[in-house]
C-alpha cells in the first residue's frame, strides 16, 4: 500500500510541475511559490486513489493465491 501512495505522490508532483509548466510565465522559476491548496488537495486525492488501488491488488493476488492452493 505505502508504494502505491509514493507512487501516486510523484504523480502529483509530476502532474503539478507539467500543469504549471504550461501556464506558467516566462520569467517565473519553479519552486516553492507554486504550491497552493489545489496542488495539496490533488495529491490527497491521488494518495487515496494509489492506496486504495494497492489494496484492491494485494486482496486480489491474495484470492488467487487461495484458488491456486485448494
Amino acid at each position: 500500500m505505502l508504494i502505491g501512495v509514493i507512487i501516486c505522490i510523484l504523480f502529483s508532483i509530476l502532474d503539478t510541475l507539467v500543469s504549471y509548466a504550461d501556464t506558467s510565465p516566462i520569467d517565473v522559476e519553479p519552486g516553492i511559490a507554486i504550491v497552493s491548496w489545489s496542488i495539496v488537495a490533488k495529491t490527497i486525492i491521488y494518495m487515496f486513489i494509489g492506496g486504495v488501488a494497492a489494496l484492491i491488488i494485494m486482496f486480489m493476488i491474495k484470492c488467487f493465491n487461495w484458488l491456486l492452493r485448494n
